[in-house]
């Protein structure tokens, strides 16, 4: 949910895909992202679901550890709890909509609509303050953290080992998928040259 709206509105100023579902299959091919995968992603899913808040706990850790990641999460260069947890049911709702997506533009509009929030125009929201600019190199590099921190979560459940490899090399490609259409550009924000 972003804003209290299901991923599939629209609403709220979020506007439709500027993917269109040729270049997201596109992007797919590139991460070899296969339908084994989604099999394997949707598999995580189920074990990562109820464990979120435990990895809510590793990711805030890491980005509090690290003052220019922390950057984003403080007020007056303090770490900002309130903000935090506002953030939470985002990030799990995020870690659940990940594994649990559809195969069609519904879910690239979602993410399109999380990269919205973060462009220097923020978008318009009831909870929040405006967030600064996050710069690539830091939503590029996050993609590391965010994978290895699930690992462990995906033995929990008693999987065979070659079922928790399928499935983190499956997060590993999700997650990259979304940093790549939380930095797709926007062609009606873009100027001519």
């Amino acid at each position: 949910m972003i804003n209290g709206k299901r991923y599939e509105s629209t609403s709220a100023g979020m506007t439709s895909s500027t993917l269109s579902l040729r270049d997201l299959v596109l992007l797919k091919r590139m991460l070899l992202f296969t339908r084994e995968d989604e099999r394997y992603l949707q598999m995580a899913g189920e074990i990562l679901s109820d464990q979120a808040e435990a990895i809510l706990d590793i990711w805030y850790d890491h980005m509090v550890a690290n003052d220019y990641l922390a950057h984003y999460f403080t007020k007056d260069g303090l770490p900002d709890a309130d903000y935090l947890n506002t953030l939470r049911p985002r990030f799990g709702d995020w870690i659940r909509q990940l594994c649990q997506r559809s195969n069609n533009n519904q879910w690239s509009r979602y993410e399109q609509a999380i990269a919205q929030r973060y462009e220097q125009q923020p978008m318009p929201s009831a909870d929040l303050g405006d967030v600064p600019v996050v710069f690539l190199r830091y939503l590029v590099t996050f993609i590391y953290p965010v994978t290895s921190a699930i690992r462990p979560f995906l033995g929990k459940k008693g999987h065979k080992p070659e079922e928790i490899e399928k499935m983190h090399q499956a997060w590993f490609k999700a997650v990259s998928l979304s940093v790549v259409l939380w930095t797709y550009p926007d062609p009606a924000a873009q100027e001519t040259c």
